[in-house]
């Protein structure tokens, strides 16, 4: 059965899940990975930056604590490898004010 994260993001972003194949399951952190790498993406290609982060902040305001946990573990964890100090405040600028202090939070833990 299809989660709330994973209707939403191939709802919003199908572009993203294109290249699924096959029937076979997965799992939220799976999607919410992949949505991650296509996120990166977005941002150094300059095409709508921002809009990821605002799909991903609503999932997170609204969500329960599974969805939270797994947009932090999952989502983030993948956004800060490809973090530098010189795109930190780029990145934190395209997300609205409640995600830059839950993505700062998890770059301090991790």
């Amino acid at each position: 059965m299809e989660t709330k994260i994973q209707k939403t993001l191939r709802q919003w972003f199908p572009d993203a899940f294109a290249e699924e194949q096959g029937t076979e399951p997965r799992s939220d952190y799976e999607i919410l990975q992949q949505f991650a790498r296509y996120t990166i993406r977005l941002i150094h290609d300059k095409k709508n930056e921002k809009e990821p982060f605002e799909i991903v902040n609503q999932l997170y305001q609204r969500g329960s604590l599974h969805d939270k946990n797994a947009i932090e573990n999952e989502f983030f964890s993948v956004l800060i490898t490809a973090e530098s100090p010189g795109t930190l405040k780029w990145h934190l600028e395209l997300m609205p004010e409640n995600l830059k202090t839950v993505y700062l939070k998890t770059i301090l833990e991790n």
